[in-house]
């Protein structure tokens, strides 16, 4: 196992010596602590002291929301570091008589932890990640060899020393894709789930150099992105360009309540070369480089959050969220200062000459004037173009054609946002219209970022993959 793909948590208490700083948050006398991952991965403080020694609970109010934001620090023989946002969640005690062996234990969610060495120059940077699809073939391979001596030494007068060269092992895996993404060289790879107890499809990302927390973070989803599925960040090491280590960071993974390692890889675009499920590092590279350039200027921190969470939302209720991604993006286009797309529905000028003949038609009806004011103000105002129009606009100018699927489609979205309950046998129209919103929001997106001339068809069978400009074909037309 190269030395990157292990977690850092495993063993840096005992290889720095790490010890805990007196904190409220804590027994006053600590016997021993170790730092872990459970079963979903979140980081986990177990506290052992003595049953007479436990921690303080802070009482709240029954309701109270709020923010946790203490820290507690961390000394080592060598480094030290922080744990973030800490709250105690059971706490046990065993009582054994009088004997001193008796102890209380105390658990620990920690939100994130990290832990500095030394304050060396960074050469390169790897993320520790899950949820890896494990779908495609790798395009690149990994060289790994190892070699070395071993040294024997007969104790006496004169010592006898004997050396030997080791054997060397020389491996070649291919198990990962290299691309060049936001200035830095970057290596998404994929390592054997034997290697880690816990992790879920694990893999890294290198990054040479030292990118700072956000550029990794937009990376990250970049890649997310373009493979079609959410990568599980873990933890972050900097070492130096011997291989020393100089310091890590690591989270409790956000994974939507576990339900992020039930999502399957459905890229907006196609990324394999196509009949293989090889994956194509240029197609691939090409989706991931548009995402991160447009990260900042179209809000896709805001995107890529909104699109997991409908991706794991419940069957009845995707339709109201892709629609609503829609949606959102239709009125941020078309509010553009330099969009072209008329929000009239005829000229304005033209519209002027109607409120006067319509308001003097209106003036010489005998209606109560309350009733004479609201029509007249709903006249004014009348001119706007309903969100029907302004979306075909929209994909006119886009150059989208909806065929009568995706039009069928969106006009049933509505009954997912507004609750309306499904006709008993109508189950699987619902679901494959689901499937033709998902696809019209993969193809503005994929328009807007300008990251492929093709999408992939999720309604059609076998996922064909068509010409943005393609509309989904019906075949009863």
């Amino acid at each position: 196992m190269e030395m990157w793909e292990k977690d850092p948590l495993e063993d840096f208490i005992q290889t720095f010596l790490v010890r805990l700083s007196p904190s409220k948050e804590l027994p006053e006398s600590i016997q021993s602590f170790q730092v872990f991952r459970d079963d979903e991965l979140n980081i986990v403080m177990q506290v052992n002291s003595h049953a007479d020694s436990r921690p303080t609970i802070e009482e709240k109010p029954l309701g109270l929301v709020y923010q946790l934001d203490n820290q507690i620090e961390l000394k080592g023989y060598v480094g030290s570091g922080t744990l973030h946002r800490v709250a105690l969640f059971n706490t046990t005690s065993k009582i054994l008589n009088d004997n001193q062996d008796s102890a209380t234990i105390s658990k620990y969610k920690v939100s994130e932890l990290n832990f500095t060495i030394s304050t060396s120059e960074t050469s390169y940077t790897i993320d520790h990640i899950a949820n890896l699809p494990g779908n495609y073939t790798w395009p690149n391979a990994s060289n790994s060899k190892e070699s070395g001596t071993q040294e024997i030494c007969f104790l006496g007068e004169p010592p006898i020393t004997i050396t030997r060269p080791l054997p060397s092992i020389d491996s070649i895996n291919r198990n990962c894709v290299r691309i060049e993404i936001g200035g830095h060289t970057v290596i998404l790879a994929s390592v054997k789930e034997k290697n880690h107890s816990s992790a879920k499809r694990p893999g890294y990302i290198f990054y040479s150099g030292n990118p700072d927390k956000t550029t990794r973070e937009k990376i990250r989803a970049s890649l997310s992105f373009a493979l079609g599925m959410p990568l599980v960040y873990l933890s972050s090491c900097f070492y130096k360009e011997t291989g020393g280590l100089i310091g890590f960071e690591a989270s409790s993974p956000a994974t939507m309540g576990g339900r992020a390692w039930r999502l399957v890889s459905q890229p907006f675009a196609p990324i394999t070369s196509y009949p293989t499920n090889i994956l194509d590092t240029n197609a691939f590279k090409q989706i991931a480089t548009a995402f991160f350039e447009n990260y900042d200027s179209m809000n896709l921190q805001s995107f890529i959050f909104r699109l997991w969470h409908a991706e794991i939302s419940p069957s009845y209720m995707k339709a109201a969220y892709y629609g609503a991604m829609v949606e959102s993006i239709q009125k941020r286009e078309t509010h553009k200062p330099n969009s072209t797309i008329s929000h009239t529905i005829i000229e304005k000028a033209e519209y002027r000459k109607a409120i006067k003949i319509l308001s003097r038609f209106l003036e010489k009806q005998k209606i109560p004037k309350e009733a004479k004011e609201s029509l007249l103000n709903k006249i004014q105002n009348g001119n706007t173009a309903p969100q029907r129009t302004l979306a075909d606009r929209f994909y006119s100018t886009m150059g989208l054609a909806l065929g009568s699927l995706e039009t069928a489609a969106w006009d049933r979205r509505n009954d997912a946002a507004h609750g309306n309950e499904e006709v008993p046998g109508t189950e699987i129209e619902s679901f494959r219209s689901t499937k033709i919103l998902r696809v019209i929001l993969a193809r503005i997106v994929i328009k807007l970022l300008q990251a492929s001339e093709y999408y992939i068809d999720y309604y059609s069978l076998d996922h064909p993959i068509r010409l943005l400009s393609q509309a989904i074909p019906n075949d009863t037309d």
